[in-house]
């Protein structure tokens, strides 16, 4: 683990305390990377998280650096306030036919979890809608300027991209997500994604209008699904985005007080198993360590390296590694931090999964690959 990513890893939290500021402090005395850093914290969707911690750090920072970074958190600064515009405008919009989507992720986390919403950066908008809502949810917009490609084929897909009118020279892109109440894939397999949203949302009020999100725990319990799902899709020249890593530890963190850890421990062990993950880059605050269930752990060894072979790289990638050499990357057992962090199993189970699950899943991702292939010749 690089210096620069074990920094961004440890701010990859909305709140500092006093063992984060210790553990800051410490790692900055010999930090010389300056000039590879905010590229690195972009890439994480980390600079403006970054550069509010060093700020409040009063850390010695080379003035590039400190321009570089301030120069991120207003241009991501403006374009979450471009990216809200254009969320209320669909919300009034929708409401029209009194459809009033769930916000996920990004925009709604930004609102509710960190003190300036710049300091989480967005790039697109995540509504869930009930299924029945979907397709008048997209006339509507259609018919207000947005570009929409209606779905031709059933059942329809799960997530849909939208996209809004030009503003400030911004083209904001929205998937509209819903939720199959039989919660299977198109290859048959369970997909379990957006499901759970059954408590009633929370209103996030703002000076320019409302929006609807879910509470704290279905929030918390998707964002570790979502986790889970897409890094197995993550290429290893697109890595675990660090500002994942912050939604789930700050919004453990605010509402540690009011979760039942005894019931996720059984219910959600995957969950538990994340967070170890996560907090063993990042300092639990004394204040929590006796709520928090969270074993304290070194960060593995091999943290930050991804699975190297297909479907995490394309397959014609393979001229480039040569044959048999890539077919060996695709079935070789991932590292350990990736199989802990994608299946949410501890450590003991690794060779299982890693060895049996993990080829079995890719087998059966080929198999789907090759019947959508000869499906569309």
């Amino acid at each position: 683990m690089s210096p620069a990513y074990r920094l961004l890893a440890l701010c990859a939290r909305a709140e500092s305390h006093p063992a984060f500021d210790e553990e800051l402090a410490r790692q900055l005395c010999d930090f010389t990377d300056w000039v590879s850093l905010p590229a690195l914290a972009e890439i994480h969707g980390m600079a403006p998280l970054l550069w509010h911690h060093l700020r409040n750090a009063q850390a010695k920072i080379p003035a590039e650096t400190a321009r570089v970074l301030r120069g991120l958190y207003l241009r991501h600064r403006l374009n979450n306030q471009i990216h809200l515009r254009v969320l209320l405008e669909m919300m009034e919009i929708l409401q029209r036919e009194n459809i009033r989507p769930l916000v996920l992720k990004g925009l709604a986390l930004a609102h509710t979890l960190y003190s300036d919403p710049a300091l989480r950066p967005v790039s697109d908008l995540d509504l869930l809608f009930q299924q029945s809502e979907v397709m008048p949810a997209l006339r509507l917009l259609k018919e207000a300027g947005f570009q929409v490609e209606f779905p031709t084929s059933k059942p329809i897909p799960k997530s849909i991209v939208v996209t809004a009118p030009l503003r400030d020279g911004i083209r904001v892109s929205i998937e509209a997500h819903h939720y199959d109440p039989k919660g299977r894939a198109p290859d048959g397999s369970r997909d379990d994604e957006f499901i759970g949203f059954n408590s009633p949302p929370e209103a996030v009020r703002l000076d320019e209008g409302t929006f609807l999100a879910p509470p704290p725990l279905e929030t918390l319990l998707y964002l570790s699904r979502h986790l889970g799902r897409h890094l197995f899709e993550t290429p290893p020249e697109r890595p675990l985005q660090l500002k994942w890593m912050a939604d789930m530890v700050s919004l453990v963190e605010r509402h540690a007080a009011l979760l039942d850890w005894d019931n996720l421990r059984r219910t959600h062990p995957e969950l538990l198993t994340r967070l170890e993950l996560f907090y063993s880059l990042t300092p639990i605050p004394t204040a929590l360590s006796g709520i928090l269930p969270i074993r304290r752990i070194s960060p593995p060894a091999d943290w930050g390296k991804h699975p190297s072979g297909w479907p995490h790289r394309k397959i014609s990638q393979w001229k480039r590694f040569g044959f048999w050499r890539f077919l060996k990357q695709t079935f070789s057992p991932p590292p350990l931090w990736w199989l802990r962090l994608t299946y949410g199993i501890e450590e003991r189970s690794a060779f299982f999964y890693g060895r049996v699950v993990y080829p079995l899943q890719v087998m059966n991702l080929a198999f789907w690959a090759v019947v959508d292939w000869a499906g569309g010749r």
